[in-house]
């Protein structure tokens, strides 16, 4: 017939692992002759592109002998050192050019052994070093200048005087302008990326029910993608609940004056979900500290404590 079968993957699913152990061996074992050097790495992914995915899935031990054949270490030591090479075109770029997923499906397998293999992290922090981190570099400075104009908005230009009467047209017009960014530039940006991972969830049905009956799409789970929506629900009530567009039709004597007696009823409240959206914005910017492994260190440990403080809190409240 004209179907392929795969012995390697035949030996998997039918629960012989030591046989497939000796195929990956054999395949990744390197040999010579006079001619030339033979080495099954390109044949193996080649023929099973998804490989470590499968592995994951299905014969999570096999994944240390793969990773190991993936190695090649000389035997000849020159002042204490010894040259090693790192076979991971194929974890880096699949065949047809694109970016693998091999990190992605290590990420989910969530085996701390595995990713600490010497060929994880060497493709890893290729990927970082020469490609992630400039993309994530450049989203986090953009969010932090969003950071920024929000704080000027917020919590510098308006709280200049004492006494509302002090205040310019001249720092009206600057909150008006900051504040008309934060909404555009932040706001606008956030909504759209929400909508379309929640939507891209929904469709492909990764959706997980909470209490066995609310679907929530699975990307909430996320600490950043939640931040990032409370954000967004913390923007858009700000804007129902700006000052200056309800003072725009009240005739104040200054351009773009947030006194009035229309917003007087709602300026706490304003402050109140501004004071909850710079929050935010503060714990959303926690991710940069993968640019360090102590501050992730750190940030691991406090997170770790912060729940258990939480139940000791609670705990003493239900006692209380």
């Amino acid at each position: 017939g004209t179907q392929s079968i795969s012995p390697f993957y035949w030996a998997i699913e039918s629960g012989s692992l030591v046989t497939a152990q000796a195929m990956i061996n054999d395949l990744l074992t390197i040999r010579a002759d006079r001619d030339n050097y033979y080495y099954g790495y390109d044949d193996l992914f080649m023929r099973h592109p998804d490989v470590i995915q499968r592995l994951c899935a299905d014969a999570a031990n096999l994944l240390w002998p793969l990773l190991d054949g993936l190695v090649w270490r000389s035997r000849t030591v020159v002042a204490g050192q010894r040259r090693v090479n790192y076979y991971v075109k194929h974890l880096m770029q699949d065949s047809e050019g694109k970016m693998n997923q091999a990190m992605e499906w290590l990420a989910k397998n969530k085996d701390p052994k595995i990713i600490c293999h010497p060929v994880v992290v060497t493709f890893s922090d290729v990927f970082w070093g020469q490609l992630a981190n400039q993309y994530f570099l450049l989203g986090r400075l953009y969010f932090l200048f969003t950071l920024i104009v929000f704080l000027f908005s917020q919590s510098i230009l308006n709280h200049l005087h004492s006494k509302a009467a002090d205040e310019t047209e001249e720092e009206y017009i600057a909150i008006f302008v900051c504040r008309v960014f934060v909404y555009l530039g932040s706001m606008t940006r956030l909504l759209f990326q929400q909508t379309v991972l929640a939507l891209t969830d929904c469709r492909s049905g990764n959706v997980t029910k909470l209490g066995g009956i609310l679907p929530i799409p699975s990307y909430l789970f996320s600490f950043q993608q939640f931040g990032s929506l409370m954000l967004v629900i913390c923007l858009v009530l700000m804007l129902a609940l700006e000052p200056v567009i309800h003072c725009m039709g009240a005739g104040t004597d200054k351009l773009f004056s947030p006194h009035c007696k229309e917003a007087k009823n709602i300026k706490d409240a304003y402050s109140v979900v501004s004071a909850i959206a710079l929050l935010l914005y503060w714990l959303l910017l926690t991710d940069l500290t993968a640019f360090s492994m102590r501050f992730s260190a750190f940030l691991l440990v406090i997170g770790r404590v912060a729940s258990e403080v939480g139940l000791f809190l609670g705990a003493l409240v239900y006692l209380i």
